[in-house]
């Protein structure tokens, strides 16, 4: 019995004095509030499991299990935090839960300043199954003692801005005292929790913007009594995706981790620790391991409007500083204009209107009349309007009294923006009234505005060359009455509109006989003119009194011509005459005036061909058209000389 007391007060100055009496744990980095209880709530909402075995090869090396989760109150400064841990150190175990309560105070726009304090209750137990007795029965006489509970707490202090925190802690603030009496040996044991004390720093190096970065940080411990233990790391992290890294724990060894976020919440990671001094030569090996789950994200923490919302969680990233937001991160809107209240200067506008910057329902055209009301948006500026924003308009012309320079205008006529009834022909006659409303320029018009016509000819006075043309006679566009035949009798008077050119007429129109006139084949071709002029009666006659010859089945187009054809003989014709008496006056004025010669086919049909050569081919048929043309014998023969094929028995 003597050896199993001496042996419990042993353990129990080691307890006191050098134990691990406060959780030893790696992953501070991944969860801050293992740190620092200032930091509740300080990245969103976030749960963690932790669970640390140090000196895996010792038999009773400590043994870590924590569960942990803070997060912020809605978009207040407050933070909450609870924490359920089961620690094992030497013969001492430690069961406890602790609920934390932080607030975060902004100084500025990338800084706030922390204040967290954790209180709880723990119940600490003596392991006795980790005691080597030499009588198991020393063992079992003292069970009843084995087990106390006590009330603790733990605060501490953090400064944070984006770059750079720095926080100082406390645990243990009870320094509670545990004693156990054992009756029958009329002996107390007693083991005491310190203050424990903890300095903690970070600071983000910026590799790559938003994507790569590098974290130095530190965290120092300390206790009365004992030697502070300094632990300095640095981590290599991709975009609060993945990192990487390590660092050395005084008078434990090296540590490295690793870890990262599966689907930007589900979180990961690993601590190796590699142990160095006397206890290398029982277990160098240390392993702890963290799964989280990140509510908010990986970016929960960035809060780029300060309205107290982490991004990811702000439905509204970019509200105006010092605007008060909903949990959503969206600024209050009691008017729901889309302008928060802290900028809008008319806090009630009707629902649904349009509103400048600052919140006030717009007006355009300045009537009073809102918009959302506005059923005439442009009124002219200082327009007098009704209720709903329609300005006065006394003629109902459609233009503002304020502009209309004619209030008195016709019902439905159209005006010009001045509310002017339109005159478009300017003839001093509205368009609405007007029967004629594209009168020239200046023309005097009746009460309908239909042009003056003086002598009903159809041609109105201000374009009437001839303003009293008699009734009924017939004109020009310029009103001047039409003679036809130019004898010198209107056509509206005239009985004869086709008296021959020169002859005199009577007062009716109709020619009167002359030498002049005379026509003795009653062909309408005066004798000075015929050249045929004994036609038969009844013939239709060219211009010149030559009958036409009613046969044309041999007259062709030179393309039409068959090249040295064995069938039919060509002829460049001049002329065709049905009765020969006129032929040989008709040569004579070729000959004379053309200095063109010519010959006579008589036909089996009794008509008389006047020719000027016989061709075989196309090429000699044109030139020889060629020829006639550049003497000009068109104007003689009435056209283009023509080709007329007869067949070579004729």
């Amino acid at each position: 019995m003597k050896r199993l007391l001496s042996t419990l007060t042993v353990i129990g100055f080691m307890v006191s004095a050098y134990a691990q009496q406060v959780p030893l744990v790696n992953h501070s980095y991944v969860n801050p509030y293992l740190a620092n209880p200032a930091y509740a709530g300080n990245n969103g909402t976030n749960l963690f499991l932790l669970n640390r075995l140090q000196w895996v090869d010792v038999e009773g090396a400590p043994e870590t299990f924590l569960a942990t989760i803070d997060g912020k109150v809605g978009n207040t400064n407050l933070g909450y935090g609870l924490m359920l841990m089961n620690d094992v150190s030497n013969i001492i175990g430690k069961t406890g839960v602790f609920g934390t309560y932080a607030y975060h105070l902004g100084l500025n726009d990338n800084a706030h300043l922390s204040f967290g304090l954790s209180v709880g209750f723990e119940q600490n137990t003596l392991l006795f199954d980790r005691i080597n007795a030499t009588d198991p029965v020393e063992i079992a006489l003292i069970n009843n003692i084995e087990s106390q509970s006590n009330f603790d707490a733990n605060a501490g202090l953090a400064f944070t801005s984006s770059a750079f925190t720095i926080g100082i802690s406390s645990y243990q603030l009870f320094a509670n005292r545990n004693t156990f009496s054992d009756e029958r040996n009329s002996a107390d044991y007693v083991y005491s929790f310190m203050r424990h004390y903890a300095l903690n720093a970070r600071y983000r190096v910026v590799l790559e913007e938003d994507k790569v970065y590098l974290d130095p940080n530190m965290l120092v411990r300390y206790a009365q009594g004992t030697q502070p233990q300094v632990d300095a790391g640095i981590q290599l992290n991709f975009a609060n995706r993945a990192w990487l890294g390590g660092g050395f724990r005084t008078n434990y060894g090296a540590q490295f981790m690793a870890g990262g976020v599966l689907g930007g919440k589900l979180l990961g990671s690993y601590s190796y620790g590699r142990s160095v001094g006397p206890i290398e030569r029982l277990s160098s090996n240390s392993h702890e391991f963290t799964i989280g789950y990140l509510f908010n994200g990986t970016d929960n923490a960035k809060d780029s409007d300060k309205d107290g919302v982490v991004d990811a969680l702000d439905k509204e990233p970019n509200t105006p500083e010092g605007c008060e937001v909903d949990a959503n991160g969206v600024g209050l809107d009691a008017d729901f204009d889309r302008v928060p209240n802290c900028i809008d200067q008319e806090l009630n506008t009707p629902y649904g209107a349009p509103v400048d910057a600052n919140g006030v329902a717009l007006d355009d055209d300045q009537d009073g009349v809102i918009n959302l009301y506005d059923r005439e948006p442009g009124t002219p500026k200082g327009c007098p309007v009704d209720k709903l924003g329609v300005s006065m308009d006394e003629d109902l012309d459609g233009v503002s009294d304020c502009v209309d320079q004619e209030l008195n205008t016709p019902l439905g006529a159209k005006v010009d923006r001045f509310g002017v009834a339109l005159d478009s022909d300017k003839d001093g006659v509205a368009d609405l009234y007007d029967r004629e409303p594209g009168t020239p320029m200046g023309c005097n018009v009746d009460k309908h505005g239909v042009a003056l016509d003086t002598d009903k000819d159809g041609v109105i006075d201000c374009l009437d060359e001839e303003p009293n043309t008699p009734l009924g006679v017939f004109v020009d566009a310029k009103g001047v009455s039409l003679d036809t035949d130019g004898d010198g009798i209107v056509d509206g008077l005239d009985r004869e509109i086709n008296s021959p050119k020169g002859a005199k007429v009577d007062q009716w129109g109709i020619a009167l006989p002359s030498k002049e006139t005379m026509d003795d084949d009653g062909d309408g071709v005066p004798n000075a003119l015929d050249l045929e002029p004994n036609t038969p009666p009844h013939s239709v006659v060219d211009a010149n009194g030559r009958a036409y010859n009613p046969i044309t089945v041999n007259r062709l187009e030179i393309k039409d011509m068959e090249d040295g054809s064995d069938e039919w003989d060509y002829y460049m014709v001049v002329g065709v005459f049905k009765i020969k008496s006129n032929v040989k006056g008709y040569q004579a004025q070729l000959q004379t005036k053309y200095g063109i010669r010519t010959n006579v086919l008589v036909t089996k049909a009794g008509y008389n061909y006047v020719y000027t050569k016989i061709v075989t081919t196309k090429d000699e048929a044109y030139a020889e058209v060629e020829r006639l043309v550049g003497k000009n014998i068109e104007d003689f023969i009435v056209g283009n000389p023509w080709l007329w094929k007869e067949a070579k028995d004729q």
